[in-house]
């Protein structure tokens, strides 16, 4: 039988370069969605790129403290600022630590604000912005702004954003179960324990008969730093920029800056919990010591 040219050795136009059948046509339609999808998110602005810089164009936003006065008044926005931290190899005299609000990874594509699924660490602070100030608002829902604060009076912290329905730093006590009940992507520990984490809620929240969140874990005073001066002094008023225990009042366990460092979408930073440290004279010891700034920072260095 003679042998017949094929198809393919004959020159035939049927299959030319630019023909796309099987894997090459999907592949290739492929491409073009995922052009035509990265045009539409791009037009609309949900690019990651561009959300992280929205993200951090609204936590980084520059934030006026209140005037600087020898007082801490109800009403003023200000910074909460470990007064010393005491960490192997780390001069922390420049970086001025202060308790600030970060975002995890996974909430970036939901939200670039503050919201209830951010998290609280200490974090360098080189001048004050809305992820590190705070508003101090009196703890009986009462508006005693101008007042000044006191050792002993129960007040709130108040994120500076959103202004419509704030958002309040809280801690809350462990379940029935043992279990946290504030869900955090790091936690301490104290003797193999795990430390009571920080959280924040919104007012709205708490307000709600049904809400799950009691008003009274939203709130904290100041003692003072000196266990012998602590009777004597309750009811003075709270001096700004000066060494005190900041506690929370459900937990009676104070707000205490951890030596353990994780890594955020700011850089590396401190955790944060609410644990009482003290050394074996019954004194609070670096952790657990804060102060109220006001925009003048200190390097003191407390025993």
């Amino acid at each position: 039988m003679p042998c017949s040219v094929s198809i393919f050795e004959s020159g035939s136009n049927r299959y030319r370069p630019n023909v796309r059948i099987g894997n090459w046509f999907e592949d290739n339609c492929l491409e073009l969605d995922k052009m035509v999808s990265f045009r539409k998110m791009r037009d609309r602005g949900e690019l990651l790129v561009e959300k992280a810089r929205t993200l951090f164009d609204n936590f980084q936003r520059e934030v006026q403290l209140a005037a600087p006065k020898h007082d801490i008044t109800i009403g003023a926005t200000i910074q909460l600022m470990p007064i010393y931290m005491n960490i192997q190899d780390l001069d922390t005299s420049d970086v001025h630590p202060a308790l600030s609000v970060v975002i995890n990874e996974y909430a970036i594509r939901t939200s670039q604000t503050i919201n209830e699924d951010c998290e609280l660490t200490v974090a360098p602070s080189e001048r004050p912005c809305v992820r590190n100030s705070f508003r101090i608002v009196s703890g009986d829902d009462k508006d005693r702004s101008g007042e000044k604060l006191k050792y002993g009076q129960r007040f709130r912290l108040e994120c500076v954003e959103p202004t419509n329905d704030p958002i309040l730093l809280y801690s809350a006590p462990k379940l029935s179960n043992l279990t946290q009940a504030i869900k955090t992507t790091f936690n301490s520990s104290k003797h193999g324990e795990i430390n009571l984490p920080l959280g924040l809620v919104h007012r709205s929240r708490i307000l709600c008969p049904d809400g799950d969140i009691p008003t009274a874990f939203t709130n904290w005073y100041c003692m003072h730093v000196d266990p012998y001066k602590r009777f004597e002094s309750e009811g003075e008023t709270v001096p700004s920029n000066a060494p005190m225990i900041i506690v929370h009042s459900a937990t009676n366990r104070n707000l205490a800056a951890e030596n353990v460092v994780t890594q955020t979408l700011f850089g590396p930073e401190f955790l944060v919990s609410v644990q009482n440290y003290r050394n074996v004279f019954k004194r609070e010891i670096w952790k657990n010591v804060w102060m109220i700034s006001n925009g003048h920072h200190t390097s003191a260095k407390h025993a």
